[in-house]
Formats: structure tokens, sequence, C-alpha cells
């Protein structure tokens, strides 16, 4: 009679132990699952705000001929609200925005704008390490660690790093 209950027990162990192992696989399977699919939903919410400050923007310098640095020049403008100068999820941090003018090799000067959200301010509260090993994947391949319009090194016509 002990050695059938001592073989139940053990069976019950082993199962137990089974069920945890099998629970583990599925959870990590899952974890980048979850982690894209929030990600992704962040990321449509902070490309509609880049695509209004890339529309201000537009709509200043069609006035002005230059682009602006300064959130508060388009909001005094009534070309952006303030809420859409903050980045989604981020407890309030706004979008970084710069603006400068080159001077082409034709010698026309060429106004330029960029304006983005780093990986880490839009996934905040998300897992830590992926949101590490986004930024490190997209500085690897010496691109901007998030998502951006424009950019205050070339002419790219404002476009977008999506």
């Amino acid at each position: 009679m002990r050695m059938k209950l001592r073989k139940i027990n053990n069976n019950a162990i082993l199962g137990a132990c089974v069920i945890i192992i099998m629970l583990l696989c599925a959870l990590s399977i899952s974890q980048p699952l979850i982690f894209e699919k929030q990600m992704a939903s962040r990321e449509a919410e902070v490309k509609e705000k880049l695509m209004l400050i890339r529309s201000a923007e537009e709509r200043y310098r069609a006035k002005h001929g230059v682009y602006t640095g300064d959130f508060a020049v388009l909001i005094k403008a009534k070309y952006l609200k303030v809420e859409d100068t903050l980045i989604p999820y981020s407890d309030g941090r706004k979008f970084s925005l710069a603006a400068t003018t080159i001077i082409h090799k034709s010698g026309k000067q060429i106004p330029l704008m960029e304006c983005g959200a780093t990986y880490e301010d839009y996934l905040d509260g998300l897992n830590e390490e992926a949101i590490q090993q986004v930024t490190e994947k997209a500085s690897d391949a010496g691109n901007f660690p998030g998502l951006k319009i424009g950019d205050i090194t070339k002419d790219n016509d404002n476009a977008s790093n999506w």
C-alpha cells in the first residue's frame, strides 16, 4: 500500500512539473507576441501625432519660409494643440523638435525640421528588456531608435522612418 501511495505521489509531482514547464514555455512564446502587439498599438498613436506635427510645421513654413523648433510657436499660431506635442504613454514627455536651414550646393537655403520620440518614451511601462532590444537593434543598424519625421542633417522632404 505504501509503495502504491509513493508511486502515486511521484506521478503527481512529475505531472505538476510537466504542467509548470508547459506553462513556462507558453509564456515565453506569448510574451514577445504581446509586446509586439502593444508596440504596434502605441506606434499607431505616435505616428498619428507625428503626422499632425508635420502638417503644422508645413503650414508654418508655407507662411514664414522656415520651420520652427518651438512647439509654443505652433500652438500660438493655432497650428497645433498642446496635447498633440505630448508623446502618448510617456507620462507627459514632449516630442523632440528641431529646425534648421542648410545651404544647398547651388547656394539655395533649404529649411529642415525633425520631430521624434524614442522607443523608451512611448513604450514606457512595457517589458524593459524588449525595449532595450529594439533600441539596440535600431542603433546597431544606424537608425533612429524610435519614430521620427524629417531630418535636420539632410533634406528628406520630411519623410518618416516607418
